[in-house]
């Protein structure tokens, strides 16, 4: 008998058709949301030794929020294997994304110890820090810049800090680690985009649609890049050219408010 068995399933379908009932959109879905879950299902009944299908399982399992059974499809492979520093670090991500930040600490340290130089953990725990406003994201962030063998996790880094002196209203350190990312990796779009929003905090719209309309240089089709050069423009007292970015915006995402 495998090792490896397929926990809460029947749970997870019946959770997936209670969560649909009543909204149309979501009913209209469920059969191919079910679909795909119950194909993941016997293809792993086949094959439950499959580390492969077992996390496209619980990548299906996320994409309809059931983070309780994915987690225990996590779990399932760390009883198999409870040294494995990936499978630690999934079962962070998945408590972090259903907002147990203390949990998925706990989980994501243990990631680490299993295998100090896995830095995708530890970027996430100097994030989680950044996001509270707590200077042991600096600490965090520098033991990662100190270790880094690979430019892009260094510059992930130094957003990090970005992200922290800005939570903490030191926005011209904040801007100084922006544009470190920025130097060091041009297509950075959060790094141009956090930056241009302290600008336009500081009310330094033309500094700020500068650095917005880089974005669409960088990157024709990112909506976010057009909406906030829109707002530098409305701010500016140029209602045609906000107009037009605006546009522009909601055409690429409609989920963006549209503008009146």
């Amino acid at each position: 008998m495998s090792k490896y068995n397929i926990p809460g399933f029947v749970a997870a379908i019946t959770i997936l058709l209670l969560s649909c009932n009543g909204d149309a959109d979501k009913t209209d879905k469920a059969p191919v949301q079910i679909a795909e879950l119950l194909l993941l299902q016997k293809q792993l009944a086949a094959r439950p030794d499959s580390v492969g299908l077992r996390y496209q399982l619980m990548n299906e399992l996320l994409k309809n929020n059931l983070y309780a059974d994915a987690l225990a499809q996590n779990d399932t492979l760390l009883k198999g294997d409870s040294a494995n520093p990936v499978f630690w670090y999934r079962r962070g991500a998945i408590q972090l994304q259903h907002g147990d930040t203390a949990a998925a600490m706990s989980s994501m340290q243990t990631s680490v110890q299993r295998e100090p130089m896995f830095m995708e953990p530890q970027l996430d725990i100097a994030s989680v820090y950044a996001a509270r406003s707590d200077s042991n994201a600096i600490a965090a962030t520098n033991k990662i810049l100190r270790m880094a063998p690979d430019p892009r996790i260094a510059s992930q880094a130094k957003f990090i800090q970005g992200l922290y002196y800005s939570n903490i209203n030191d926005k011209a350190k904040a801007i100084a680690c922006f544009d470190e990312c920025i130097k060091s990796d041009y297509t950075f779009l959060d790094a141009y985009i956090e930056k241009g929003l302290l600008l336009y905090d500081q009310q330094d719209y033309k500094a700020a649609l500068a650095v917005f309309e880089q974005t669409i240089q960088v990157s024709n089709t990112f909506a976010e890049g057009y909406f906030n050069a829109g707002k530098c423009e409305e701010a500016l007292g140029n209602k045609e050219e906000a107009k037009s970015y605006f546009e522009k915006a909601y055409g690429l995402d409609k989920n963006l408010k549209k503008p009146e």
